[in-house]
């Protein structure tokens, strides 16, 4: 069994960490605050009150502007009076230097990246969650400076515990805190490693190896297991799944990146599992991405800044699309109260964006996940 996966790696020493891919859009505020002026005085404060009186302007604040040597009152027009005709008339008065409008500003940082506000996550707030998310992978660089902070454990099942790319790329989406914001910060995230990065670049395992990690993810019960792998029908694993829908495990499996050609690949095409395919920030589907009627739901998984071990990359696959999904069901009552997959499922399809052709389809499944129906 193979990774779904593609990332960019090249053969070179990672550089410096580029900065994250934020999609800025400034807010319609009016640019000064309605009825407000600014006198800058160039004297004692005590001189603020002779100067409100006679510029008609009720004190709101007077401040000391040390570095300038300047006093600063803020004061309120009374109407009909108008902010110009005021400053107009304080910039006449003894002891003025100049009056101007309270001007508005607004931090030009302050939006998340466009992958969550798609979904419905407008505040950083909003990306911290409870509860505890599993995941098989290949073993992740638990000393990344994008995992500091965030609550992890790790355990090794029959692979090497070299740390690799394709995990620690997962991990940092799903709870990163550094450069890479996870989709669930605060979540419990318990690393099952069952791929051996030495054996392929991007990791292989077999049945035996993940036989052990989702009997480990059965007895540990999280409230969602992200399964960014595939590969064939596997019986002995098909048997797992469903004894972990049965104990509420929420699950979701990428589709596969073999192209628009290739089957939907076990465990995503599992009736247990939320089969999962990428989008990129504009709707459009990845263009290695499997197809198929087992298709769930769409989730951004398309040119996403993630961590790996020595510093960061740009990742597309269905793999990556799965963390995001996996994340978003951490903020959902069916998986994280109910441990209800059914109802988790009916849930995602009601409240997904429809892409494509109307209606479910193979492309794209139910369409994008949101968090709410809009």
């Amino acid at each position: 069994m193979g990774l779904g996966i593609s990332i960019k790696l090249g053969g070179k020493k990672p550089k410096a960490p580029p900065a994250p891919p934020w999609e800025m859009r400034d807010e319609a505020i009016p640019d000064t605050v309605a009825g407000q002026v600014v006198v800058v005085i160039n004297g004692p404060p005590g001189e603020s009150t002779r100067i409100a009186r006679s510029a008609r302007l009720t004190v709101i604040e007077v401040s000391p502007i040390e570095a300038l040597g300047k006093v600063m009152l803020v004061g309120s027009v009374t109407a009909p009076d108008t902010v110009e005709a005021v400053i107009a008339r304080a910039a006449k008065l003894r002891g003025v230097d100049w009056a101007q409008p309270n001007i508005q500003f607004q931090p030009l940082a302050a939006k998340l990246p466009k992958r969550f506000t798609l979904i419905g996550i407008t505040r950083a707030e909003q990306l911290k969650v409870s509860g505890t998310i599993a995941m098989i992978d290949t073993p992740v660089d638990i000393a990344s400076p994008a995992l500091k902070g965030a609550h992890f454990a790790q355990s090794i099942h029959g692979a090497s515990s070299a740390p690799a790319a394709h995990g620690t790329a997962i991990a940092s989406l799903l709870v990163g805190t550094g450069e890479v914001a996870g989709m669930a910060q605060g979540a419990r995230l318990v690393s099952l490693a069952a791929f051996d990065p030495s054996a392929k670049a991007s990791g292989i395992s077999q049945t035996r190896f993940l036989a052990k990690a989702l009997d480990a993810a059965w007895k540990l019960r999280p409230d969602v297991l992200n399964l960014s792998f595939g590969g064939r029908e596997d019986r002995l694993l098909s048997g797992l799944l469903d004894a972990l829908s049965r104990k509420g495990v929420c699950i979701a499996a990428a589709a596969g990146n073999g192209g628009p050609n290739s089957p939907v690949l076990f465990p995503a095409r599992h009736p247990a599992a939320l089969a999962v395919t990428a989008v990129d920030e504009r709707m459009k589907g990845y263009a290695h991405a499997a197809r198929g009627a087992q298709i769930g739901v769409s989730g951004i998984g398309v040119d996403l800044l993630a961590t790996v071990p020595g510093g960061f990359r740009r990742v597309s696959g269905t793999s990556f699309a799965t963390a995001a999904v996996s994340g978003a069901l951490m903020r959902m009552g069916e998986c994280t109260a109910a441990h209800d997959p059914a109802a988790m499922r009916r849930s995602v399809a009601a409240r997904a964006l429809d892409l494509g052709v109307p209606g479910p389809d193979p492309v794209f499944g139910a369409g994008l996940l949101r968090l709410q129906k809009k």
